[in-house]
């Protein structure tokens, strides 16, 4: 009998799905709210009977369906939204092409790692730390390439970043699994805090080893269903050192890295395979940044100017702040999409900390009386390029300007990277112009 997919979505996952005859000889309807390219290069190789169906309301039922086997999602498009919610009800099972992958792989050396803040710092530092011990291993996951096009060989060690989007449904058995942080975020999305905190949390209720930060260890929810906190304690100032010599600052990033070390140890145990502590910790010196996350761009006239455009948390722009303030004056550039976040805890600490914050986008309003309400110096421009040239103007020297929004980037850019992006040629034109 034909198998029926529905897919909702044509993103990176779904194409690759596609693309390497993930739906060969099935019937599949294919549904995105865009308008559908039917020369696209994925839907040529799918070997499927497809029906393509674009500029789709998902948030109403879809009709004319017929019997369907499972739904595909890219993991963009919510499980909770009513036309896959609907279709759930019914008890159609859902999944991302990245969960069917993981429910189908048996190998013992895979680790998951997820976190509000700091996953793709931490799953790009566990893959460097094996690298550099001699162990093959693929990178994959919400950090770059799907695990169907990422991983070469059966018995490669296979690191992947999860975000909530691909767990909401996620049904595997994991190894290893480490949690960086437990905060708040895409809660649209998920359709509430408690939804995405359990979606986030599924991951941990999967594995078979399960390790989290100190951090986020404190969180109730993470506490009762962890194995180990992943602490080096007594050589934690060495770890801090590897990390500094990286050209990473912040104690938040030295978590993330004990996690690193301590997942890698996790995945080298069940192996058998015994490296000495210190060669993990060390192993991290060269470790090179990953774009956007408290990024150095530039020193203009004794001014650092960083990019952090990840942080779209308001417990994300603390840690940069704390990061930052022990060094100089700081300067953050705040705001974007309103997403309902809390604060009055930011705009405290940076009041305390004597810093500036330039804010802009739709969050600005709550976040400049936040700040008024608070004490803190800050001011209100229309948008990121006159948020940069007031930062010039009034950051000392010795000091930082910080795009470290506590927000997401829609409403004024694509994605974190755009913003980042758009950031870095903003500042290289203030280093042309002489600034």
């Amino acid at each position: 009998m034909t198998i029926r997919f529905l897919v909702a979505g044509l993103g990176r996952e779904t194409r690759d799905w596609l693309s390497t005859g993930g739906a060969a000889d099935a019937e599949v309807i294919l549904v995105d709210e865009r308008p559908i390219d039917r020369d696209d290069p994925a839907l040529r190789r799918t070997g499927a009977a497809l029906d393509l169906r674009g500029e789709v309301d998902l948030d109403a039922p879809l009709s004319d369906l017929g019997s369907l086997d499972e739904i595909v999602r890219s993991p963009g498009v919510s499980p909770y939204r009513t036309a896959l919610a609907d279709l759930v009800a019914t008890g159609v099972p859902t999944s991302t092409p990245t969960g069917r992958w993981l429910a189908a792989d048996t190998r013992s050396n895979l680790i998951a790692v997820t976190g509000t803040k700091g996953k793709s710092t931490t799953a790009a530092m566990t893959a460097h730390v094996l690298r550099a011990i001699g162990v093959d291993v693929a990178l994959c996951g919400n950090i770059g390439r799907t695990p169907l096009t990422g991983v070469d060989t059966a018995d490669q060690t296979v690191v992947v970043e999860l975000s909530s989007y691909q767990l909401a449904d996620l049904g595997a058995d994991i190894p290893i699994a480490g949690l960086t942080t437990l905060l708040q975020d895409h809660v649209p999305w998920h359709g509430s805090l408690e939804r995405y905190q359990t979606d986030k949390l599924r991951l941990l209720d999967l594995a078979r080893r399960r390790l989290s930060t100190r951090v986020a260890a404190t969180h109730p929810l993470v506490a009762e269903r962890v194995d180990a906190i992943a602490d080096v304690a007594a050589q934690r100032e060495r770890l801090g050192a590897a990390v500094r010599a990286a050209g990473l600052v912040g104690e938040h990033l030295v978590d993330d890295a004990a996690l690193a070390v301590g997942l890698v140890d996790a995945v080298l145990a069940d192996r058998g395979t015994d490296v000495a502590a210190g060669d993990l910790l060390d192993a991290l010196s060269d470790f090179a940044p990953l774009p956007h996350r408290l990024t150095p761009v530039a020193e203009i006239d004794g001014v650092r100017y960083v990019d952090d455009s990840i942080s779209t948390v308001p417990e994300a722009t603390l840690a940069a702040l704390d990061a930052y303030a022990p060094t100089g004056p700081v300067t953050l550039l705040l705001g974007g999409d309103d997403r309902g976040q809390e604060l009055d805890e930011l705009a405290a600490r940076i009041a305390t900390a004597d810093a500036t914050a330039i804010v802009s986008g739709a969050l600005a309003d709550r976040l400049v009386a936040a700040l008024a309400g608070a004490g803190a110096d800050h001011a209100h421009v229309d948008d990121l390029a006159a948020a940069v040239e007031l930062a010039a103007e009034r950051t000392p020297r010795g000091g930082a300007v910080l795009l470290s929004p506590a927000a997401p980037s829609f409403g004024t850019h694509r994605d974190f990277v755009h913003r980042g992006e758009h950031f870095v040629e903003l500042v290289r034109s203030l280093g042309s112009a002489g600034r």
